[in-house]
């Protein structure tokens, strides 16, 4: 049969009490030198940051750095103006593609519609009004360009001004105006630009 010791509990609690004292000491001393390494670590960062802060700012205040910033500065003002004029310039452009009814297409079907007997020697675009100069070997030929161009969709009008015969051969002027071409095409232009 085994004793029952009352005071075992008490006997055994000596030691315990010095192993916690050791173990708490241990940690705290530990705990102390963790914040001690975070408290450098942290002293050696904002050393480092603030050197580099005052290389920044040394660079900023540096009269040659003033200049430069100066120079972008200026740079990219001028930068905004000129995509500011590409902006108006593509405005334009879409204005005057609206308005432009004579094309090379357009100078390819007239072309195609001169006989073989004629030849055109000039031909002047101002507005909405073509002026075709030219040599034909007979009256006729002239006749069947005017026919020819009666037919086109874009022509208003078609006037045969002149028909003069010099060394063999029939000088002409044909007057062509375009419908729905404004005349004065220069100024409704500038009038929608502002």
């Amino acid at each position: 049969m085994r004793d029952i010791n009352f005071f075992e509990p008490y006997i055994g609690k000596k030691g315990s009490k010095l192993d916690n004292k050791i173990i708490t000491f241990t940690l705290s001393t530990f705990i102390i030198l963790l914040i001690i390494a975070y408290i450098v670590y942290n002293a050696v960062i904002i050393k480092q940051e603030s050197e580099i802060v005052e290389i920044l700012r040394e660079m900023s205040e540096n009269p040659m750095t003033m200049e430069k910033v100066e120079f972008i500065k200026t740079k990219e003002t001028k930068v905004s103006e000129f995509r500011d004029y590409v902006v108006k310039i593509k405005q334009l452009d879409s204005i005057i593609e609206r308005k432009d009814v004579v094309d090379e297409s357009f100078l390819d079907i007239i072309t195609s519609k001169v006989p073989k007997n004629l030849f055109l020697t000039s031909i002047s675009i101002k507005g909405g009004d073509i002026h075709l100069i030219g040599i034909s070997k007979d009256k006729w030929a002239i006749a069947e360009l005017q026919k020819g161009l009666e037919d086109l969709s874009h022509i208003e009008e078609i006037f045969v001004s002149n028909i003069s015969f010099s060394e063999n051969y029939y000088n002409f002027n044909v007057n062509v105006r375009l419908k729905g071409v404004d005349t004065y095409g220069e100024e409704s232009a500038e009038k929608e630009e502002k």
